[in-house]
């Protein structure tokens, strides 16, 4: 057996021929290889990992580690967080079902293939040519000069021509570049290359990249192709065996991404923007030894609602209305340190609402864990889902939209049965 499922994490046996391999991909991927696992030649990889491992020897699949979805749920939610716009059809967030077997690579060429037998994305670009005709915008000043010098081409201009260079093209061509060094898919991303001659992608992030491409109805078909692209420029991995090409390791953290996609959701659906998003940890304590400050303790909250870096009524402390913090756990709610946690979150803020956001695979009701009034504030702590299992685009846009009215009504005390 390759790999199984513990409480936590992935347990991967390894082979000895593969302890090279997991020596660099620990290490790639900065993760915790303990002493007494290598000795037995087994690597516990957190379930909040998902994705494959393509050794020298085989390929290890890294499962999500819900049963009642799929690889495609994660996907669709990849794509509503880096690509999928308010003016976009449904219907590019349908899924379709897949295998536990998963290969990103496959399904981008896949999609690439298709799209290129349809028509390659051209955009007219503004270029500075010379030329023996008056045409575009002529520089007359020194074409004059260039005629009195009797040269060939005297006109100098700027035309409009099509050109492959647009941020469609670039995220392909980042993709191909770093799927060529794969053993398997090399001489198929060279010989795709070619369609894209002159196309010199600096792509440092395709989740970025992605988020800044606007479809159209004539590129639109190109949305699906783009965000297996993206996925395989940030999350794919590549291992040199000694040759031109070697292997590939693809790993996306779920938990990561489920965050992205509850902080998305409440920042752009509601009609009013009362949700902030933190960029950087805020100091509530230090450590101190002897009168002298050692260190420091920081807190990060997910999600605020109505917050106020200045607020009048507690001498100009920062404030929130409510604290929200986004827990992908599906099977155990209220666990005692996301308690905690909350609860401190909502005291250093002063908070009225306590909100912990979990994942679901149907529609269910807010559940809420009542606490003694005489020793906590706020006292109740309220857990609301997200269906994150829909069987439709359609579906999954009601349930995000189902999702934001609980949430809104749980802050504002309105009746949700």
């Amino acid at each position: 057996m390759s790999s199984e499922s513990t409480v936590n994490n992935h347990l991967i046996y390894i082979h000895e021929e593969e302890i090279d391999f997991f020596e660099r991909f620990v290490r790639v991927h900065n993760i915790d290889w303990p002493k007494d696992q290598k000795e037995n030649l087994v690597l516990a990889i957190s379930k909040s990992l998902v994705g494959y491992i393509v050794t020298p020897l085989r390929k290890i699949n890294l499962s999500p580690k819900y049963k009642e979805i799929g690889f495609e749920h994660i996907f669709r939610m990849y794509l509503y967080v880096y690509g999928y716009q308010s003016t976009d059809s449904s219907n590019v967030l349908d899924v379709t079902s897949s295998s536990k077997s998963i290969d990103v690579i496959e399904m981008f060429l896949n999609h690439l293939i298709k799209n290129i037998k349809i028509g390659i994305i051209q955009e007219y670009i503004e270029t500075n040519t010379i030329t023996t005709t008056i045409k575009g915008k002529v520089q007359y000043t020194q074409t004059y000069v260039n005629s009195l010098c009797c040269k060939r081409k005297p006109v100098v201009t700027k035309v409009h021509r099509l050109s492959l260079n647009n941020k469609i093209n670039y995220l392909i061509v980042a993709a191909l570049l770093k799927i060529r060094h794969i053993k398997n898919y090399s001489s198929k991303a060279n010989e795709l290359l070619m369609y894209f001659k002159n196309v010199n992608p600096n792509i440092l992030s395709g989740k970025e990249a992605l988020k800044n491409i606007i479809f159209n109805t004539n590129t639109i078909r190109y949305q699906q192709t783009l965000v297996y692209a993206s996925m395989i420029i940030d999350q794919m991995d590549y291992d040199d065996l000694g040759n031109t090409v070697g292997t590939e390791s693809f790993i996306l953290n779920f938990d990561k991404l489920f965050e992205d996609f509850v902080v998305k959701i409440l920042k752009e659906q509601p009609k009013e923007r009362n949700f902030t998003v933190w960029n950087y940890p805020k100091k509530f304590a230090e450590v101190s030894l002897w009168g002298a400050v050692k260190g420091s303790r920081h807190y990060l909250p997910d999600i605020l609602y109505k917050f106020n870096a200045e607020d009048e009524q507690y001498a100009y402390k920062a404030s929130a209305y409510g604290v929200l913090d986004v827990k992908n756990k599906a099977y155990s709610q209220f666990k005692n340190a996301d308690i905690y946690q909350i609860l401190v979150y909502s005291s250093l803020l002063y908070a009225k609402k306590a909100i912990l956001i979990y994942p679901s695979f149907s529609i269910r009701y807010p559940e809420k864990l009542v606490l003694d009034p005489d020793l906590f504030s706020p006292h109740t702590i309220t857990g609301v889902f997200i269906n994150i299992a829909s069987s439709s685009g359609d579906e999954f846009l009601q349930d995000i939209k189902w999702f934001v009215e609980l949430v809104e009504k749980v802050l504002l005390d309105i009746d949700y049965r």
